[in-house]
């Protein structure tokens, strides 16, 4: 009866499989990303085959009118789906390569106020170059300017 708080809760327990990234390129994106791990039958990992598992599930979601939105920097709970007025936003863990420790690092971070860059957010919390760019490849530091530096003319 309450299908995005079934989803959301589902996608939070598979949190670590989700990729937020490859979701928001859409459902043929998605087939073809799920026809390629079954295409390898017993030759599948298990990641994979457990990504095949989700992409399936995504794909369901997707058919009954329930939409993921991009990862929030600001808004995105570290570990958890959250159920919006225009979709499910996914955690900030739901971008593969940003673990549990960067996760609770930006939330801390911005518990002490907003970003004033890219770089007072590697600053705050001590995030790998690799992370920042999985942030950046994502969209989700578009806002922010990539250094603190005042221009003067």
């Amino acid at each position: 009866h309450h299908p995005q708080a079934f989803y959301a809760t589902y996608f939070t327990t598979r949190a670590g499989d989700f990729d937020a990234h490859l979701i928001l390129q859409g459902p043929q994106t998605l087939k073809e990303r799920f026809q390629e791990i079954e295409r390898k039958g017993n030759g599948a990992t298990a990641k994979e085959k457990s990504v095949a598992g989700l992409l399936e599930v995504v794909l369901e979601s997707l058919a009954r009118g329930i939409s993921f939105l991009p990862v929030d920097l600001y808004e995105s709970d570290p570990k958890t789906f959250l159920i919006t007025s225009t979709g499910l936003l996914p955690p900030l863990i739901g971008l593969q390569g940003l673990g549990e420790a960067a996760a609770e690092s930006i939330m801390d971070a911005r518990r002490e106020g907003p970003f004033t860059s890219v770089e007072d957010l590697r600053r705050r919390t001590r995030l790998t170059k690799t992370v920042i760019e999985i942030l950046e490849e994502h969209g989700a530091l578009a806002t922010l300017p990539a250094q603190d530096q005042l221009t003067l003319f």
